[in-house]
């Protein structure tokens, strides 16, 4: 609500520049009838309520301004208590309002003749003086309320932009910091005001300000790494300019860790991606296969997917739909080794209510049907009947399938994606797999190399999984793996391919208390029998050979090493400083 007592000290000074000027004494009051201002005996009652008398409770009701040319016989004053004692002998009043509502009033008082005639001869000056300065308080008190609003309005800004758990830091027209909310401040390690005043580019060179930024382009989730106070800082940030009309005024870079990026991915990804980026490795055999993937994906013929146990077949298999025109369909996956052999063909196929007993009331479609438009992955194919095999022969020929005690068949829009780790030509031979179902299944064939044969994919993967698990298990103070533990882990054989690389991790993490995974824990999990002669012997050697190996893939280009630190998973700045590195021990 609008008070004359937030701006008092003013109040007081124009009262007394009235009194001064117009040789009588004046006092000024608020809406609550609380003296704010005062001259002469007034002085002394600054501060103190006064009772609701009539002339100034008429004003206070009217609006409008009141004159008293003798108080003991005028009509306002019959009722006022102190009408008998009263020192005044004539009074000028003058409402103050603003926006509609009348917040005071000025009072111009006689107390003796030469006062009252003043009051009396010049009234008509007088309330243009007042008028004057009544618009003067009530432009203070709106200014003061605006100011009130505008603090109102930063405090409740502030305070949303510091509940964002985002960083957010505010940057003049020269990306100067201005402005850190609390996040930014934790992310940076910085604590006050520390921060204000440095360029966001001595902070993270590659949000230079002769970029984009600066030419008023937003930049957009790029990673930046940095640094800062011997702790590294590694961020998505987004830069995006404001403007004062066609005048760019500054912007607001929005950063935000890494680790709490990754968190959020891992948490709210319930599908594999679209992509085979997905498929992690930079070794040629899998660029080989994940070409052969994309190729497979724009077609429409079945593929047949060969690999060892936990080489990352069904992966595979769910990047190939994704990246299919079927990509809104379903994809339906079976485990034809992990399902009894009389149950599989219900399965498959479904069944009808009482096709034997126990069947579910009402049937149960099989995979088929639940695959309708989509893909079916039948992973370990190898594993099936041959009787069964000749039944689904049946369906890929004919596009219908019959549920398991029906009568009718339903049509079957499927494309099917097989699997297998067997050795199916030597079965085909041996008459245990039939040979049109293999024809049918192996138009497009799609080799998954065992993890062995591309051991220059272990670095990245390792580093992934570790992310991964550490993530998903809120371990932030595990930082990474001792050399000798990396080492035995690069050595490792790994039969079990990526899924007993994936394990291992998960374990690693779970048990590991410390900051660091130690070569004690991960000997404790894996077979020395399985131990081969290590290829590499530090980290740094490693690091080194699969720099040269993405490189050598990729190529020398800007384009080429972007996508080589990507796919190696450091920053852009990393890799070049670690290619500064190799040069100065190549020189000396």
């Amino acid at each position: 609500m609008a008070s004359l007592q937030q701006i008092h000290e003013m109040v007081q000074q124009v009262a007394e520049s009235m009194a001064g000027m117009l040789a009588v004494e004046v006092t000024i009051v608020d809406s609550m009838f609380n003296r704010v201002a005062g001259t002469g005996p007034y002085r002394k009652l600054i501060g103190k309520r006064l009772q609701q008398t009539p002339v100034f409770a008429s004003v206070f009701q009217s609006g409008e301004r009141v004159v008293v040319e003798n108080p003991l016989q005028a009509d306002s004053c019959l009722l006022c208590e102190k009408r008998t004692r009263c020192m005044e002998l004539a009074q000028l009043c003058v409402p103050i309002s603003m926006n509609g509502a009348v917040i005071g009033l000025v009072a111009l008082v006689a107390f003796l003749p030469q006062q009252k005639e003043v009051l009396l001869t010049r009234r008509d000056e007088l309330f243009e003086v007042v008028e004057g300065m009544v618009q003067l308080l009530a432009g203070k008190v709106a200014e003061q309320e605006r100011i009130k609003e505008l603090a109102a309005m930063k405090n409740e800004l502030e305070t949303i932009v510091n509940a964002v758990k985002e960083g957010i830091i505010a940057l003049d027209s020269n990306g100067v910091i201005v402005r850190l909310n609390t996040a930014a401040k934790q992310i940076l390690g910085f604590q006050g005001d520390e921060g204000i005043g440095l360029a966001i580019s001595s902070l993270f060179p590659e949000l230079l300000p002769e970029g984009g930024m600066k030419q008023g382009r937003e930049i957009a989730n790029r990673e930046v790494s940095s640094m800062i106070r011997n702790r590294l800082v590694h961020c998505v940030a987004t830069v995006t300019p404001w403007f004062d009309g066609a005048e760019k005024k500054g912007a607001v870079a929005a950063i935000q860790e890494m680790t709490t990026v990754k968190k959020i991915v891992s948490k709210y990804s319930r599908t594999i991606g679209c992509d085979t980026d997905m498929i992690l490795g930079i070794s040629e055999a899998i660029q080989r296969a994940k070409k052969i993937t994309a190729m497979a994906a724009r077609s429409t013929t079945n593929v047949l997917i060969r690999g060892e146990s936990g080489s990352g077949k069904e992966l595979f298999a769910r990047t190939l739909h994704c990246m299919s025109e079927r990509m809104l369909k379903p994809f339906v996956a079976l485990n034809c080794a992990a399902i009894p052999e009389n149950l599989l063909e219900s399965e498959l196929f479904g069944y009808d209510e009482g096709a034997f007993t126990g069947a579910r009331k009402g049937g149960k479609p099989g995979k088929f049907e639940l695959a309708d438009g989509g893909t079916l992955f039948l992973d370990e194919i190898g594993d099936m009947s041959l009787p069964l095999q000749a039944k689904l022969l049946r369906v890929l020929e004919e596009k219908r399938v019959e549920r398991v005690g029906g009568t009718e068949s339903v049509s079957a829009d499927v494309r099917i994606v097989s699997a297998t780790h067997k050795d199916i030509e030597a079965m085909v031979a041996r008459n245990e797999f039939r040979q049109d179902l293999y024809y049918r299944i192996n138009v497009f064939p799609l080799l998954i190399p065992p993890l062995r044969q591309r051991r220059e994919d272990l670095p990245g993967l390792i580093r992934h999984f570790l992310e991964k698990h550490r993530n998903a298990s809120g371990k932030d103070e595990l930082d990474g793996i001792e050399d000798e533990a990396y080492r035995i882990l690069i050595s490792y054989d790994w039969p079990g391919n990526v899924r007993e690389l994936e394990n291992v991790m998960e374990y690693l993490v779970s048990v590991e208390s410390g900051s660091m995974i130690t070569a004690q824990n991960v000997a404790s999990r894996i077979s020395s029998s399985n131990v081969c002669v290590p290829e590499f012997t530090t980290i740094a050697e490693v690091e080194r050979q699969m720099i040269k190996k993405a490189l050598s893939t990729f190529g020398l280009s800007l384009a080429g090493k972007e996508e080589a630190a990507k796919r190696l998973g450091i920053s852009k700045a990393t890799l070049y400083r670690k290619l500064k590195e190799y040069e100065a021990l190549e020189a000396e």
